[in-house]
């Protein structure tokens, strides 16, 4: 690791404010964990969030987090094998490389190191949560939610690993519980907690990371905080940066549902040090609603995890259907990734979704009672709907690079229609495998009125009004960084841990490539590997690397 260019700026002309064992920057899962964990043994720690509330992306979400053959599911006896699970992490991870010939299963030596230290850690990290108070779990909900890829050989059939925080009557919470439950717990435990307050740089001293520098949000100075132990990075990744978007990122992003604070926070500053970054290309995708992108920010209340409803369908700007609209979040938003791939598609529905689905808890982007309706083209004709569509996309001109609909949308659309009203009476989709996956029926909802024989789809209705959503990719957040050790140590240039700094969640590289897992198959990793970095930190504590060791001093 490269010092010199940060010695300078990084010593005597900002002043020290305060020297801890731990300093963890960013509240959501990951650094909630990591500063739990630590405090709980013994460690002095200073958490700081950039934003004026805690929690982060992670207080966003549904709260889920995947771990496989955690403490809920033994204790109802179901199996989870070690290996039957890490083949199906590995699979979903690198599918191009995958292979049962190979005892690393295709993957390289660091991919494979993380995905089976996952396996132990992240069930070790929610019964040491549960354990101290610090996070209820419960599996109810995880005993139906499918995971992304059932009809894999590898997921073996398995339910029980998509947990989720629990109220006292061991009712499903959501991300906003998990993080209330982890903040008392901090606070318990005895960890500072400021907000507004953002990670600018790290300190080095003599070859190693001794702390960071703070910026003051509200009254602007900077100052310097000294960790005897580590710091660690925990502020999410870089889907609010459009630079970072654009360099990195293999298709246009209009935004996500990250946290708007998740701007690249880390990049400068590891760059700088030349730490090797990985991933960057990858995210964890999903679609949103341009036009909530262009309203002054990038950041959307959510994400559309599904097409809502069962009567809706994704088209081009010639009208044709390009997409299983029922594929899980990730995977359908792949569609704007790649040569020749869209950057916009439009979500069709009738009414009846409209008004039956609206208050489901994955039916983004339909407009929540008493929420703007901005961001819908409305007809009470299909004719008058593209009409109406076309308008629209000419008030966007500037921002879509001047995108039309095609001179025969109108004639394409209605052909498009017909044949999805007929595959919706007879139950099959031929043209793109609708419906064939459990979590495709778990995202769309119990079954209304006017349904088919197969659940997520129903004949578009023969009356208006229908309505439309322009829609692109966004991200529930990216997932590139630094290489990292399952103790979420920073790997150097060298591949040997970085002394004093650790990096988790969102910023930090993750195994899963551009794979996902399941839901959960973020926050999980989060909780796992904050869990190790605490845990980490202190046995360095424990094995006496205090700051006189280190020649760190307040």
């Amino acid at each position: 690791m490269s010092t010199d260019a940060h010695s300078a700026t990084s010593s005597t002309d900002v002043p020290v404010e305060t020297a801890v064992d731990v300093v963890v920057f960013g509240s959501g899962a990951a650094g909630l964990a990591t500063a739990v964990t630590a405090a709980e043994a013994g460690c002095t720690v200073h958490l700081f969030e950039k934003a004026a509330a805690v929690g982060g992306t992670t207080a966003k979400s549904g709260g889920v987090y995947w771990v496989p053959d955690n403490h809920l599911m033994r204790e109802r006896g179901i199996d989870d094998p070690q290996a039957r699970a890490v083949a199906y992490m590995a699979r979903v991870s690198a599918p191009d490389r995958y292979s049962t010939e190979d005892p690393l299963l295709g993957l390289t030596a660091w991919e494979h190191d993380l995905l089976t230290g996952y396996y132990g850690l992240a069930s070790e990290a929610v019964q040491f949560l549960d354990d101290i108070g610090a996070l209820r779990s419960t599996i109810e909900m995880a005993l139906r939610f499918p995971d992304y890829h059932m009809s894999l050989p590898e997921q073996g059939g398995v339910y029980g690993r998509a947990l989720c925080p629990a109220d006292e009557q061991n009712r499903p919470g959501n991300g906003g519980d998990l993080i209330a439950q982890l903040t008392a717990a901090a606070t318990r435990s005895g960890v500072r907690i400021t907000t507004r307050h953002a990670f600018t740089d790290l300190v080095v001293e003599d070859g190693r990371v001794a702390g960071a520098v703070v910026r003051d949000l509200e009254n602007g100075p900077q100052f310097r905080v000294l960790a005897r132990l580590g710091v660690v990075l925990a502020v999410g990744g870089f889907t609010h940066h459009p630079e970072h978007r654009s360099r990195h990122l293999p298709a246009r992003v209009w935004g996500g549902c990250a946290a708007g604070g998740n701007t690249g926070d880390a990049l400068h500053p590891l760059a700088a040090f030349d730490i090797p970054l990985h991933n960057m290309d990858c995210a964890w995708w999903d679609q949103v609603a341009i036009e909530h992108t262009l309203a002054g920010t990038t950041e959307t209340r959510a994400g559309m995890w599904v097409a809502p409803g069962d009567s809706s369908l994704i088209v081009d700007l010639a009208g044709h259907r390009v997409v299983n609209e029922k594929l899980f979040y990730s995977d359908r938003a792949k569609v704007h990734i790649g040569p020749g791939s869209p950057e916009l598609l439009v979500l069709l529905f009738d009414e009846r979704t409209q008004q039956l689905f609206s208050m489901e808890q994955f039916a983004y982007p339909l407009a929540l009672p008493g929420e703007s309706t901005t961001h819908l083209v409305s007809g009470d004709s299909w004719e008058q709907l593209s009409a109406n569509l076309e308008v629209r996309l000419r008030s966007l001109r500037a921002a879509t690079g001047g995108a039309r609909l095609s001179g025969d949308f109108g004639s394409n659309l209605a052909a498009t229609i017909a044949r999805f009203n007929m595959s919706a009476s007879a139950g099959v989709d031929a043209e793109h495998g609708r419906g064939t996956e459990p979590i495709e029926v778990f995202f769309t909802g119990e079954p209304r009125a006017g349904g088919g024989p197969n659940p997520v789809m129903a004949p578009l209705s023969a009356d208006g009004p229908f309505h439309a959503v322009l829609v692109g990719l966004g991200t529930l957040d990216t997932k590139g960084g630094p290489r990292t050790t399952v103790d979420g140590q920073v790997l150097g240039v060298d591949g040997v841990p970085v002394d004093g700094l650790y990096a988790v969640g969102n910023c930090a590289a993750s195994p899963s490539n551009d794979g996902y897992w399941a839901a959960g198959a973020t926050i999980g990793p989060a909780l796992a590997f904050g869990y190790g970095a605490g845990r980490h930190l202190a046995a360095r504590s424990a094995a006496g690397t205090h700051s006189q060791e280190q020649g760190v001093t307040p």
